[in-house]
């Protein structure tokens, strides 16, 4: 038995000696890693005749005084626009680092960028992180929906010290620039807790036109009897009613354009969901409303519990149904469900308490 473990503790040690070895001698390789250049923002989304922009940038840059580079586009889908409009051509900006050098080519056209920027001699060369240039482009209004990458050509990137030898490169990476179809509705399946009858759950959107603006619009729909609802999406802005209240948080970040979607139905657990409007169809995807938020305070806890037990034994001719003025009942059938029915059977019974105390403790995510 020791005679088989002592290989391995044998192997466990000197494992153990290598490791501590590399991190006492950091490898030549890992301390001269080289400069990387890059495309900031990697992934960019504007939709026809908006603009966009990207910046070029160096990280771990050392001795750096020139930089030049070759990146492709497509002509077809992007105009790039002249940074410098004083001078001939197409130009795309000087970044920091060459901001008081001189530049022997600075060109955008053609699905090309070219540039060649050099530092003031009497600034020196450059060192750590800095913007090179930047490129604004704006979408052609006959652009086609799609992934488009600005891409530098490897064969082109040269990274000089003052005496021109090549700084070493670590990388390249590239950038792109989506063109996204026009989302023209938001659909999905909605069910409820304890029942098989699935309509009239309203389905609220607000529409943003990307991080950190207000909503430009809103829309709102119901589900039919099986769950389903299919929800136009509006075009344009539109009048936001006072009583129709928006969310009290931002879009998340991201180059997109965002919905926010809210579920609701009385005795049920309202959920909100942020959506980005990346696809002709936004599909949401299917959600359960759990039941027993019978005081709409947003949480079931003791207070919904309180007011099923002090309605409990309630009941209501069948069939019922319950008010709900978002989605109203077209034609109601027979009477009013009782206050606290939260599984529409027309009664208030031990079936509404256990689901209230099933979910006990549960909170909507739209507060």
């Amino acid at each position: 038995m020791m005679k088989s473990l002592a290989p391995r503790r044998s192997l466990a040690t000197l494992a153990l000696l290598l490791a501590l070895l590399a991190a006492a001698h950091p490898s030549t390789a890992a301390a001269t890693t080289g400069a990387t250049l890059r495309f900031d923002p990697t992934f960019a989304q504007a939709r026809q005749g908006q603009t966009v922009r990207l910046e070029v940038w160096v990280d771990n840059a050392e001795n750096l005084n020139r930089v030049e580079f070759t990146a492709s586009y497509d002509p077809a889908q992007l105009e790039p626009l002249d940074a410098i409009p004083d001078q001939e051509g197409v130009q795309l900006e000087i970044g920091s680092i060459f901001a008081d050098g001189y530049t022997p080519q600075n060109e955008a056209g053609e699905g090309l960028l070219q540039l060649v920027a050099a530092r003031f001699p009497a600034d020196g060369p450059f060192a750590g992180q800095g913007m090179v240039a930047a490129i604004t482009f704006q979408v052609l209004d006959t652009a086609s929906p799609g992934l488009y990458p600005v891409a530098f050509d490897p064969a082109s990137v040269q990274l000089l010290d003052p005496d021109g030898n090549p700084v070493t490169l670590a990388g390249l990476t590239d950038g792109s620039v989506r063109v996204p179809p026009v989302a023209t509705a938001i659909d999905g399946w909605i069910t409820r807790e304890g029942t098989s009858a699935y309509g009239r759950t309203a389905v609220t959107a607000f529409f943003y036109p990307g991080p950190d603006q207000p909503p430009v619009n809103w829309a709102r729909a119901c589900t039919d009897e099986d769950g389903n609802f299919l929800l136009p999406v509006p075009e344009g802005e539109g009048y936001i009613p006072p009583d129709i209240a928006p969310p009290l948080t931002n879009p998340p970040e991201g180059p997109y354009e965002w919905v926010f979607v809210r579920l609701e139905f009385p005795n049920h657990g309202s959920e909100c969901y942020w959506e980005p409007l990346d696809d002709e169809v936004v599909h949401i995807g299917w959600h359960t409303l759990e039941g027993g938020d019978v005081n709409e305070d947003g949480c079931i806890n003791i207070f919904d519990i309180v007011r099923i037990i002090g309605d409990f034994g309630e009941t209501a001719s069948t069939p019922c149904f319950v008010p709900f003025a978002s989605c109203p009942a077209s034609n109601p059938p027979g009477s009013l469900a009782p206050a606290s029915d939260i599984n529409g059977d027309c009664q208030v019974n031990i079936f509404d308490l256990t689901m209230a105390a099933e979910n006990f403790g549960l909170c909507s995510n739209c507060h």
